[in-house]
C-alpha cells in the first residue's frame, strides 16, 4: 500500500488535467469462526436434508467469514461496508464481520494471527515481494491460480496488476487500489507565468526557476513523517535510471548500488539544494503541506492520486497532473506506481469457497460504481464510468492508467521492513545535506541482502 500518512502508494503522458482502530480482537476472529449453536452434529443434519449436493449443502450452512482491511473511515470504509452488506443480502447463509486496521498494526499482526489460527478468512496486504511475497513462501496465503481460471480474472483485470501478487508462478491475491506518483500543480499560477506542463526533465526544472525567480516556491515537498521520502526515491530513480533497471533492483537480479542509482539520489538533492523545494521540508507535516498547496503558497505538489479527491475539494478546476519526465530520451516514460493493497485468502481458512467467492464479488462490475465514487481505483479494466459522480481529474487519471502498458515502481511497498527503516533515515539525511546518494545505495543494498538472506523477501 503506497503510504497515505498510515499507509503505504515508452511514450509521453498527457496531461492530467481533471483528478486503518486497531481492534486487535484476536479471540473473535477465527477464520472461518461458525456462528453461536452451530455445531458439528446440526452441519451433518444440514448436509442430510439437502441431499448429496454440496453445493446445496453449502448454500444452508451459517457461515461467518472474518475479513481484516484497512479502510478506518471515510468513503472507502462506506464503500466496503456496502459491499459486504450486498453480499449478505445475495447469501443469507453467509455473515462478514469486517475489522478495520492501521497498516502497521496490520502487518505486525497478520503473521502470527494467521500461524495461530486466529488470523482472518481474507485481507488486505502489501502486495510486495517483502510482504505478500513472504507470506506465500510460508504457506500462509492461498494460491488462487485455480480460481483465476475458475472465475476468468484474465479477462477482468490487468494483466500487469494480476502479475504483481504473481510468486513462483502461482497468483495469491488480488490487486486492490492503483495508484501513481506525481505532480499536482495550480493551473492559473501555470496561465499566469505562460508555463506549459513539461515534457522533459530539464524543462521540469527550468519551470522550477521560473517561479524562484518570481518568489513562488516552485515544488511543496514535505518529509516530516518520513513516508513521503519513500516516493522522492521512487520518482527520481525511475526518472534518472529507468523503470526497467529499477525493476531488476528490487527483483535482486541487479544491486541497488549500481551506476547511476546514487546520482539520481544526488539530482532529488539538487532540488532542495537550489531553493526549489519548501524551505525547511524535515518540520513540515503531509497534511499541512497540502494545505498549502490549495492555498496556493507554492506551484506545484509532489505526491501520489490518493489526493485528488482532496484536490478537487479544496480547489476545484484549479488543479491538474503530470508526471515527472525522464530525464533521459533512452528511457520509456513509466512513471512509479503500484498497488495500494492487494485482498488476500487465507491458506488456513475453513470455507474457501466463499471467501473467494465474496473476493470475486467485490470486483464485480456492479460494483465499480461503488469503487470509483469512493474515490479508488480498482485494477479492473476496461470500466464505463461514464455515468458516475466522479470529477475530470479523476477521470483522467484512471484514463491513463488504463491506458498503461507498464508501470514503474513504487519502491517502499515492496521492500521488507528494515530497508524501509534504513531508507526513510537515509532520506531525510540526503535532504539535509549530510549524505550522498552512492552512499544511500550502499545502505539500502546492505540492508536488503540481509532482509533476503533472513526470509523476509522473496527474489527469483
Amino acid at each position: 500500500i503506497l503510504c497515505k500518512g498510515d499507509v503505504f502508494m515508452g511514450r509521453k503522458w498527457k496531461v492530467l488535467t481533471g483528478l486503518v482502530l486497531v481492534g486487535t480482537m484476536l479471540a473473535g476472529c477465527t477464520p472461518g469462526t461458525a456462528k453461536e449453536g452451530d455445531t458439528a452434529e446440526s452441519k451433518t443434519e444440514t448436509k442430510t436434508d439437502a441431499g448429496d449436493s454440496g453445493d446445496d449443502a453449502a448454500s444452508t450452512e451459517k457461515i461467518e467469514l472474518n475479513m481484516w482491511d484497512l479502510r478506518t473511515e471515510g468513503a472507502g470504509a462506506k464503500m466496503i461496508d456496502t459491499i459486504i452488506e450486498n453480499f449478505e443480502k445475495e447469501n443469507p447463509n453467509v455473515t462478514i464481520k469486517r475489522t478495520a486496521f492501521k497498516v502497521a498494526d496490520l502487518r505486525n499482526t497478520i503473521k502470527p494471527a494467521i500461524n495461530s489460527g486466529e488470523g482472518p478468512d481474507i485481507f488486505s496486504y502489501d502486495a510486495g515481494a517483502g510482504y505478500l511475497g513472504v507470506l506465500a513462501n510460508a504457506g500462509l496465503a492461498m494460491d488462487l491460480s485455480d480460481y483465476r481460471e475458475q472465475y476468468k480474472w484474465d479477462d477482468r483485470f490487468h494483466d500487469w496488476a494480476l502479475e504483481k501478487t504473481v510468486y513462483d508462478g502461482k497468483l495469491y491475491g488480488v490487486a486492490n487500489e492503483l495508484e501513481m506518483l506525481g505532480v499536482y500543480y495550480n493551473k492559473k499560477m501555470f496561465e499566469e507565468e505562460g508555463i506549459e506542463v513539461p515534457e522533459t526533465y530539464e524543462e521540469f526544472m527550468q519551470i522550477c526557476q521560473k517561479f524562484k525567480d518570481k518568489g513562488i516556491t516552485p515544488l511543496i515537498m514535505d518529509d516530516k513523517e518520513q513516508w513521503p521520502g519513500f516516493h522522492y526515491e521512487s520518482i527520481w530513480l525511475n526518472s534518472f535510471v529507468g523503470a526497467d533497471r529499477v525493476k531488476e533492483a528490487v527483483a535482486g537480479k541487479i544491486p541497488w548500488t549500481s551506476e547511476g542509482f546514487g546520482a539520481a539520489l544526488d539530482e532529488l538533492y539538487s532540488v532542495f539544494e537550489k531553493g526549489y523545494a519548501t524551505e525547511k521540508p524535515l518540520s513540515l507535516a503531509s497534511e499541512d503541506a497540502n494545505k498549502a498547496f490549495y492555498a496556493g503558497e507554492g506551484a506545484m505538489r509532489v505526491t501520489g492520486t490518493w489526493l485528488v479527491s482532496a484536490c478537487v475539494e479544496n480547489m476545484k478546476d484549479n488543479v491538474g497532473f503530470f508526471f515527472v519526465p525522464v530525464a533521459s530520451d533512452d528511457l520509456d516514460n513509466c512513471p512509479p506506481g503500484g498497488l495500494g493493497e492487494a485482498v488476500v485468502v487465507n491458506s488456513k481458512t475453513k470455507y474457501p469457497e466463499e471467501t473467494v467467492k465474496f473476493l470475486d464479488y467485490m470486483f464485480q462490475p456492479d460494483n465499480m460504481e461503488l469503487w470509483y465514487e469512493a474515490g479508488l481505483i480498482p485494477s479492473v479494466k476496461d470500466v464505463d464510468y461514464s455515468a458516475y459522480e466522479v470529477s475530470e481529474l479523476f477521470k483522467d487519471v484512471v484514463d491513463e492508467i488504463n491506458a498503461s502498458e507498464n508501470l514503474g515502481e513504487n519502491i517502499d511497498v515492496l521492500m521488507p521492513p528494515k530497508v524501509n527503516d534504513v531508507t526513510q533515515n537515509y532520506v531525510q539525511q540526503l535532504i539535509a545535506g549530510k549524505i550522498d546518494g552512492a552512499a544511500c545505495m550502499e545502505q539500502k543494498q546492505k540492508a536488503f541482502e540481509e532482509e533476503i538472506e533472513a526470509g523476509n523477501y522473496s527474489v527469483e
